[in-house]
């Protein structure tokens, strides 16, 4: 192939590229998404860890500040938290909160100082969110569970609960409720 061949060859290529690109539409987020929008903003937890197996349990609180990562496909929070010190202290977090279109259910992964990474999934049912996930603690796989119902625009009521037998025999690890500043 001489020259001036190899150049057209290499002009209609890049001129089908282009019109290729250009025919492709963004993604956009799924509208599951727009129910995250309740959770938006700065929020105030305040709950009670009661006695267990991780110790004398005490006061738990959590500061967290959520927003949309641009192009809204996923809820980013920044938490600073207390829990006794037994349980580890003071600390900070970071969660990306998303939803799985092929699994119809919302996607949570959360990371925070004191080393624990968490992976959960949730359904929304009327005015109330479930969670559910499992993680590693010390070295055990812990189960977890969440319940949070929203009770107005600025505020929910949460059970945190974990098992630490695959989810046959759960306990309480906290009760509270959140408030939006």
């Amino acid at each position: 192939m001489n020259r001036n061949a190899r150049i057209a060859v290499w002009v209609v290529a890049i001129l089908t590229s282009a019109v290729a690109a250009g025919q492709m539409t963004a993604p956009t987020p799924a509208p599951e998404l727009k129910k995250l929008d309740y959770f938006t903003g700065a929020w105030t937890t305040e709950a009670t860890i009661p006695s267990g197996p991780w110790g004398n349990g005490g006061k738990f609180t959590d500061n967290v500040s959520a927003q949309w990562m641009k192009g809204d496909f996923f809820l980013v929070a920044h938490a600073d938290f207390s829990l006794p010190a037994e349980l580890g202290g003071a600390g900070a977090g970071i969660s990306i909160v998303g939803y799985d279109s092929d699994k119809k259910v919302y996607t949570e992964e959360r990371f925070d100082s004191l080393g624990r990474r968490v992976v959960m999934t949730g359904t929304l049912d009327g005015d109330t969110w479930k969670w559910t996930g499992e993680n590693n603690m010390g070295g055990m796989t812990i189960n977890s569970r969440i319940t949070m119902k929203m009770v107005s625009p600025t505020s929910y009521t949460s059970k945190y609960e974990v098992s630490a037998d695959g989810g046959s025999n759960w306990l309480p690890f906290w009760e509270g409720k959140a408030t939006k500043k």
